[in-house]
C-alpha cells in the first residue's frame, strides 16, 4: 500500500474540503466524511494533475475507505 497516496488524499480532504485531519483515517469511508460523487470527481481532478494519470469514471467512490481509494490510485501506476 502506498501510505504517500493516502496521505495526498488526506491533503487533499483537509485542503480543499476542510475535513479535520484527524477525522480522515485510513478506515474512514467518504460517505462518513460527506464527501459526495461531486467531491470525488473533483478530487479525482486534482489528483490527476498532481499525479500525472488519468482516472476513470467510478475508481473513486463515495463507499470506499481512504485506504481502499489509495489502493486504486496504486494499481493504476500513481506514484505519488
Amino acid at each position: 500500500m502506498n501510505d504517500t497516496l493516502m496521505s495526498q488524499i488526506v491533503e487533499i480532504l483537509t485542503e480543499k474540503f476542510e475535513i479535520p485531519a484527524e477525522d480522515a483515517t485510513p478506515q474512514t469511508v467518504f460517505d462518513d466524511l460527506g464527501v459526495d460523487s461531486l467531491a470525488l470527481l473533483e478530487m479525482s481532478l486534482i489528483l490527476e494533475k498532481r499525479l500525472g494519470i488519468s482516472i476513470a469514471e467510478g475508481v473513486l467512490e463515495s463507499g470506499q475507505t481512504i485506504q481502499q481509494a489509495a489502493g486504486a490510485l496504486d494499481v493504476l501506476g500513481a506514484a505519488a
